[in-house]
């Protein structure tokens, strides 16, 4: 396909069933990601920003580590329903159910597919990240999700060639917002072996 074309499909007026089915077709097909990740989040009483970056790795079904970088090194890891976080500066570690953790993800994997059931679902136009041409949907947690929903809303950038999000927005119910977007993103890379294991010192402590 020519560049001309190209560019005449990504810039090519979509319908919401259209922005979703691209997203549901690449959410089959997702296996592992890679990413950098930059995430900032506005605390709306204040009108303070708390930025924080680093790397994510996720694997279907429901295993995703985060390994912050900034403002402190600290490792986030859900496998299989299970939470864990550690602080090496402190050697603290914090473990408990995964509980609407997987919301900072929506959109990705075969989740992708079932959003309209989840959520009202909105698209409301669309806008470059980092210069990568995406859709913009608005998600809003249907009245029965409403209750066991972490956000009020959250807003998704399609990215229009790779069919996933490449910047997430999540608005909780205190209209505090977290921001996330992923950056040299690699889609069904391999991982590496012990990729979702967290390997503690012989000295750190479990925080109940």
């Amino acid at each position: 396909m020519s560049p001309f074309l190209l560019a005449l499909l990504l810039a090519a007026p979509q319908d919401q069933s259209a922005v979703l089915d691209s997203l549901a077709a690449a959410g089959r097909a997702l296996k592992t990601m890679k990413a950098d990740f930059t995430q900032t989040k506005v605390l709306a009483l204040l009108d303070e920003r708390e930025q924080a970056s680093g790397k994510l790795l996720l694997e279907i079904p429901g295993r995703f580590r985060w390994d912050y970088t900034l403002p402190q090194e600290s490792v986030m890891l859900v496998r299989d329903g299970i939470f864990e976080r550690y602080f090496p500066k402190t050697k603290q570690v914090f473990r408990g159910q995964a509980k609407g953790d997987a919301d900072l993800l929506v959109g990705f994997g075969p989740g992708a597919e079932g959003l309209s059931k989840k959520y009202e679902v909105t698209l409301v136009g669309d806008e470059a990240v980092k210069g990568r041409p995406a859709w913009i949907l608005d998600l809003k947690p249907r009245p029965e999700q409403a209750t066991s929903s972490l956000f009020k809303s959250i807003r998704l950038w399609v990215d229009k060639s790779r069919g996933i999000p490449s910047q997430t927005e999540l608005t909780e119910p205190t209209s505090d917002s977290t921001t996330i977007r992923f950056d040299h993103v690699v889609v069904n890379g391999h991982l590496g072996k012990g990729a979702f294991e967290l390997k503690l010192p012989k000295d750190a402590v479990e925080v109940q």
